[in-house]
């Protein structure tokens, strides 16, 4: 193969490297690899070269849209030297023709199964010649003529060939003879995995999976196995119920509230851990577990043949999770505000990882924040005598990015009050103003963010806010209004931590001169941190470390990365919280990080 850039840079050939070591051993790598390396040609070149000469199949999995297009944009410089076949692929809720954009994924996965079911869904109509026989239209398969041809983003591929067709079912189709598939990590890492494989006619044992801003996964995937109910969705399932006409069924939807009733009642504070048979016996006191289940299932699939969500479906499948495992998992009880929700939460990622990662030919995670590296090891179920595990040095010249902690302020909960509020203001004033061009202040929560900017009133600069539940095409607004200040003098964006500004988009040149990072984000003290920390501390001894420091510090260092992201760019980066001065937090800062509470001189002899 050719490789498709002029020029390698030292630590990007590191990598191949040490990919190509991974693959030729059938083991794993996981890679720290700063911003800037250039990490996705990195992995995606030597793994492309050994699949196609061991027929093997490589999937580059990454968590966000915007991420698959640069993969996209990687295979199709690979492409003009080298014959592949490649695949992108987004989850299908997005790729369907339906409006569905306000469901959630469980909701999607009800209403897409039931038009199938049902034979109502007319896009599928016109692409298979039935749902037994599997077979694609005629018409159907000039359409994937469009994918086979060029390497095309999936919601490309939509606008120009999908007006009728199933467009997951098109590329699925395409996938069975590409040797490069681009996914999301729920298509391999979830319970659909192995279906995900089949619909494919591919094997794990024969795929190289390339996992990118690999500290995303383990919350996702816990994520993906959790779930939950609330005294709001039975009381909409009790009114589905006599929507429908299943009157008999009202009865036993008004004595699970009772039950969600009594259990909070019975609790001391807001939140509770709840045994599994706790629940089950309360409910069987009126029906049994699996009956009801099966009951509730039927109702649903009616329910689903008229609308696009099912309630009564939804709390079928949540007692049928319930009744899963204990390991690994936590049950919650929490009140919130005049709601009650009953949560069962995914505390162990590996749960479904570690089969992926031990039967595949080799998996290969990197991410710039993949520290400390051992943990996510641990938390993802490598086996260490088959992983390498490497942190490779940043391309940039360090005297690019002055990095500052101010030591005199903090967000420390027991030290907030209205002066703590007006200090951050003043500096975020003070630095801003003298940050060149644009800056952005990244908040641990949308509180302190609404807190702060009420004592800011205005700045010398345009103050642009993210929002919460800001929809997609609202981001992309905020994100082009962000950029066109900067030929006009600047402005401040005010974002959250973890949130969509934070971490996935590319600021580069003068995009972003200054990153600001008010506080430590970490996560709520609640009864399910409480748990993870209690099962990391049992597995490992790092409770602590595992399921509260390290996460948080991992998004304080995904939010600083936004300011430099290519050789040339030059960005301050300023940590406000003395206790970014503590060891335990310090350790996570660059070594040549200066300390200073006032920062006006440093930050303008840096730009000058």
């Amino acid at each position: 193969m050719i490789f498709p850039y002029p020029s390698l840079r030292e630590q990007q050939k590191e990598l191949i490297n040490d990919v190509k070591t991974a693959l030729a051993r059938g083991q794993n790598l996981l890679a720290d690899a700063p911003t800037g390396l250039g990490k996705t040609i990195a992995a995606l070149y030597p793994s492309i070269e050994y699949a196609l000469e061991n027929n093997k199949i490589v999937f580059f999995l990454t968590a966000r849209h915007s991420q698959h297009k640069m993969a996209v944009e990687t295979l199709q410089k690979i492409r003009q030297h080298t014959d592949i076949g490649a695949v992108d692929i987004i989850g299908k809720k997005w790729l369907c023709s339906y409006d569905v954009d306000k469901m959630d994924s469980s909701m999607f996965n009800n209403f897409c199964n039931g038009m199938v079911k049902n034979k109502n869904c007319a896009f599928l109509a016109a692409t298979r010649e039935s749902v037994k026989e599997k077979e694609l239209k005629e018409s159907a398969r000039k359409a994937i003529q469009g994918v086979r041809k060029e390497v095309i983003h999936s919601e490309d591929f939509k606008a120009r060939h999908c007006k009728e067709f199933c467009c997951y079912e098109l590329l699925m189709e395409a996938a069975k003879k590409s040797n490069v598939i681009i996914g999301d990590y729920f298509h391999i890492f979830s319970p659909i995995g192995e279906a995900f494989f089949k619909k494919m006619e591919k094997e794990i044992e024969d795929s190289i999976i390339i996992v990118d801003e690999a500290h995303n996964l383990p919350s996702r995937i816990r994520d993906r196995l959790s779930s939950k109910i609330s005294i709001k969705t039975i009381r909409f399932a009790i009114e589905e119920a006599k929507e429908f006409g299943h009157d008999d069924i009202v009865d036993l939807l008004e004595r699970l509230q009772n039950i969600f009733d009594y259990l909070s009642r019975h609790m001391a504070g807001n939140e509770a851990f709840v045994s599994k048979q706790d629940f089950l016996d309360h409910i069987e006191k009126y029906s049994d577990v699996e009956q009801l289940t099966e009951d509730f299932y039927n109702i649903g699939k009616d329910v689903l043949r008229e609308k696009k969500r099912s309630s009564i479906d939804h709390i079928a499948s949540f007692i049928e999770q319930w009744s899963g495992p204990d390991n690994g998992y936590a049950r919650i009880l929490s009140k919130e505000g005049k709601d009650v929700v009953l949560y069962y939460n995914c505390l162990d990622p590996s749960i479904i990882s570690r089969p992926k990662i031990e039967n595949s030919h080799s998996t290969i995670m990197m991410s710039g924040t993949l520290q400390p590296i051992e943990m996510f090891a641990d938390v993802l179920g490598f086996d260490r005598s088959k992983t390498t595990m490497k942190r490779y040095s940043s391309p940039f010249q360090k005297q690019n990015r002055l990095d500052i902690i101010i030591g005199n302020i903090t967000t420390l909960y027991k030290e907030r009050n209205e002066k703590t509020f007006q200090d951050i203001a003043n500096m975020v004033r003070s630095c801003s103003r003298n940050i060149r061009g644009n800056a952005a202040v990244f908040f641990p929560s949308y509180d302190i963010l609404k807190k702060v900017f009420y004592e800011i009133g205005s700045l010398e600069k345009q103050i642009i806010v993210e929002t919460q539940g800001m929809s997609k095409k609202e981001k992309m607004e905020l994100y082009d209004e962000f950029a066109s200040y900067s030929d006009k003098g600047g402005a401040v964006l005010f974002a959250v931590m973890a949130g969509s500004f934070s971490e996935g988009i590319d600021l580069p040149g003068n995009l972003l001169n200054g990153v600001i990072i008010v506080g430590i984000p970490f996560g709520r003290p609640d009864k399910n941190t409480e748990a993870l920390i209690a099962y990391y501390d049992r597995l490992f001894k790092k409770g602590k470390e595992y399921g509260y420091v390290y996460p948080a510090m991992i998004k304080v260092i995904q939010a600083a990365g936004r300011c430099i992201r290519t050789e040339n760019d030059r960005g301050v980066c300023i940590f406000a919280d003395k206790r970014y001065l503590w060891s335990s937090y310090r350790r996570f800062l660059p070594d040549d990080i200066k300390t200073a509470n006032n920062t006006d001189f440093l930050i303008k002899d840096f730009f000058q």
